[in-house]
């Protein structure tokens, strides 16, 4: 939420402070990492991130630096939320920042370190219950402080949201094994399976550590760090993109010279009205042959042959992905026409040539289940109606999006990126993402066919 200017002024003062802290600590090498203030409070949260990076960087002696880090990375976090106090990552990382200082021999002389870190987990729960991470890090503060009944509850609540991880695991080990004498054998159960699901090396390091001396608690597990946010994505069209060129005649017949321009007109306005499709229309300054970048297809037509005693057309209509060459749609429609007083053709009739067109593209939905580089598995395949050189919008969870004055929520949808189908199977098909290093796309996201 965008704050007056006085706010503003405070928040670039907050920025510009540490500057001058850094510059009167010349022994100590500091880093310092560039804030674009115009970019916006998620900026600041990032730069902050890099501080928070280089404090765990710090060796033990170097006490100037990690009072530079932590204060710099602080300061951050709050100009951040000074702009938007909604920012959960803002909250969440702040919290992570402060829990992680009261575990540090030194910066854990800092007063009230707890106390503010559990103020701003509660805060990213008051912004979104579903922040299931703010458990986690709520467990990890109660077994601090021995709280373990409380601990376990937090756990829980954390394990809603299905993050059956390592840490999940190695916290609730720790906490069966600091208990009681008879969850001795529970813990090493949470312990293996920790050793099991984890991804980075401390966590199997720590975890073997414990299952070969079960006994030997050495302070509290690893911690998982705060889960960045994903930026929205801005598709050019959230349904499928078309392109019309004029139509040729190929029959050769004068006396139907125009029909091949007006059937691609009446079928463009058609798409233009029509809520399934997004129609692109051709700039003035394109010459023929010319097609718009990034549309995701491109209807050609033609006039194959004429029934002048009937008055009827053979046209043949396709749809084509630009870039690759799929063929997406093809066929041939008999449309009657009338030539008197002037050139025409129903509604009736173009109306049935793009209902036709509509029927191949089906809106489905699928999943995500696996992510490798550049490329994506997802759950919809030849049997959902799906063909090469279909595209697909990779959709996220966010904050809810509410009407202000009602708190009516209207979505908590964000579009993550785009992805074009490639290999296709019966029940699953391999896609291309189209703006990779842009996003994150991660297993089980949501995929709606454009």
């Amino acid at each position: 939420m965008k704050e007056g200017t006085v706010i503003l002024f405070i928040s670039l003062s907050l920025l510009m402070a540490p500057k001058i802290s850094l510059a009167g600590k010349a022994n100590a090498q500091a880093k310092e990492f560039e804030v674009k203030y115009d970019k916006g409070p998620y900026e600041k949260a990032m730069t902050a991130d890099r501080y928070r990076e280089e404090l765990f960087k710090t060796e033990k002696e170097q006490k100037a630096l990690k009072d530079i880090y932590f204060d710099r990375a602080r300061e951050l976090y709050e100009a951040a939320l000074h702009e938007d106090e909604k920012i959960i990552y803002g909250h969440t990382s702040l919290g992570f920042l402060y829990l992680w200082a009261s575990m540090d021999p030194y910066l854990s002389k800092r007063k009230r370190l707890r106390e503010q870190a559990r103020y701003r987990f509660i805060k990213a729960i008051s912004v979104r219950k579903s922040h299931y991470e703010a458990y986690y890090y709520l467990a990890v503060l109660d077994t601090l402080e021995e709280n373990w009944d409380s601990a376990l509850n937090n756990l829980r609540e954390y394990i809603r949201s299905e993050r059956d991880d390592s840490y999940y695991h190695l916290l609730l080990g720790y906490i069966y094994a600091s208990t009681r004498a008879e969850m001795a054998k529970r813990a090493q159960v949470e312990f293996q399976l920790a050793k099991e699901k984890a991804t980075d090396p401390i966590s199997v390091q720590w975890a073997i550590m414990q299952l070969r001396q079960p006994q030997k608690l050495k302070g509290i597990p690893p911690m998982k760090l705060p889960t960045r946010p994903r930026r929205e994505y801005f598709p050019r069209s959230v349904s499928m993109s078309i392109y019309v060129p004029k139509f040729p005649n190929k029959t050769g017949r004068e006396e139907i010279r125009e029909i091949g321009e007006l059937l691609s007109t009446r079928i463009s306005e058609t798409i233009f009205r029509n809520n399934r499709f997004t129609l692109v229309e051709k700039k003035a300054t394109e010459r023929e042959g010319d097609y718009p970048l990034g549309v995701d297809s491109i209807l050609f037509g033609s006039i194959i042959n004429v029934n002048l005693m009937g008055k009827t057309l053979l046209c043949h209509i396709k749809l084509v992905y630009p870039e690759g060459g799929n063929i997406l749609f093809s066929k041939d429609f008999e449309i009657p026409y009338t030539d008197k007083p002037m050139m025409a053709i129903s509604d009736r009739d173009i109306n049935r040539i793009v209902g036709e067109i509509e029927k191949s593209f089906i809106k489905c939905e699928g999943n995500i289940i696996q992510v490798s580089k550049n490329h994506v598995t997802v759950t919809l395949g030849s049997e959902n109606g799906i063909r090469p050189g279909f595209k697909g919008l990779v959709i996220g969870q966010a904050s809810e999006i509410a009407i202000p004055h009602t708190r009516e929520v209207i979505t908590n949808e964000i579009y993550l990126g785009e992805i074009l189908f490639e290999q296709i199977e019966e029940r699953v098909s391999k896609a291309r993402i189209l703006n990779p290093g842009r996003v994150t796309i991660q297993v089980r996201d949501l995929v709606r066919t454009k």
